[in-house]
C-alpha cells in the first residue's frame, strides 16, 4: 500500500497546487486570455476524475498484489474474494489463461486480474460502495458523497466532446473546485484507510 499512498499524496499535491494557482488567477489580473481560465477550470475536472479513478484501480491491484507476493491459494480466500476472482475468469480467453497457468491454486488469482477493466471510466460513490463489498471490506465511511457523480459525469462530457471545456468552465469557481477536491481526498482517504485495514489484518482468507 504504500506505493498507492505515495501514488495518491503525489496526485493530490499536484491537483492542489493547481486549484491554488487557479484561485489566485480569479482573483488577480495576471495577464491571462479572457477564454481561458474556463477552459482550465473544466480541466480541473477531469484531474479530479483522475485522482478517483487512479486511486481506487491501485487500491484494487494493491489487494491482488498482497495474494500473489504472499501466494495465497484460491481455497484460502474469503468467500466474497472467490466470487470476485471467478468474476475475473470469465473475462479472460480459456487459451490465453491455460498458458498463464502453472499451479492453478494461486496463479488463477493474478491471472485472471485485469487492472484496465476494474472501472472503466464510470467510477462514484456507488460504484466505490460496490466494490468494497465485493470484496468484503470493512468500512468506516458511508462513501455516499454526491459530488463523485456530478465529477464522473463531467469527466464524461468533456472526454467525449459532448460539451466544450469553455462552456462547461464558464460558471465553475476556483472556491466550488477547491470543496470538491477536499470531498474527493478525504473520502479516497478513507478508502486507503480501510483497504490497508483489510490487508493488514488478513481479512480477504476465509474464517477458520
Amino acid at each position: 500500500m504504500h506505493s498507492v499512498r505515495a501514488d495518491f499524496d503525489k496526485r493530490c499535491a499536484e491537483i492542489k497546487d493547481y486549484l491554488d494557482w487557479l484561485d489566485d488567477t480569479e482573483s488577480k489580473d495576471h495577464g491571462i486570455p479572457k477564454g481561458l481560465p474556463p477552459t482550465m477550470k473544466a480541466a480541473a475536472m477531469l484531474l479530479l476524475y483522475n485522482l478517483i479513478e487512479s486511486t481506487m484501480t491501485n487500491a484494487v491491484e494493491a489487494i491482488f498484489d498482497e495474494l500473489q507476493t504472499r501466494k495465497v491459494a484460491f481455497d484460502s480466500l474469503s468467500t466474497c474474494l472467490k466470487v470476485a476472482v471467478l468474476a475475473n475468469v470469465k473475462n479472460v480467453a480459456a487459451d490465453k489463461l491455460t498458458d498463464k497457468l502453472v499451479a492453478i491454486t494461486t496463479d488463477i488469482i493474478g491471472c485472471t486480474f485485469d487492472k484496465a477493466k476494474v472501472f472503466n471510466g464510470n467510477v462514484n460513490s456507488k460504484k466505490i460502495r460496490e466494490k468494497l463489498t465485493e470484496f468484503g471490506i470493512k468500512t468506516t465511511n458511508a462513501y455516499k458523497e454526491e459530488r463523485l457523480n456530478a465529477i464522473m459525469v463531467a469527466r464524461n462530457r468533456l472526454a467525449h466532446g459532448a460539451e466544450s471545456f469553455g462552456d462547461y468552465g464558464k460558471d465553475l469557481t476556483a472556491g466550488e473546485l477547491i470543496r470538491d477536491y477536499e470531498r474527493v481526498s478525504t473520502l479516497l482517504a478513507s478508502v486507503l484507510n480501510d483497504v490497508e485495514e483489510f490487508l493488514n489484518r488478513r481479512h480477504y482468507l476465509s474464517a477458520v
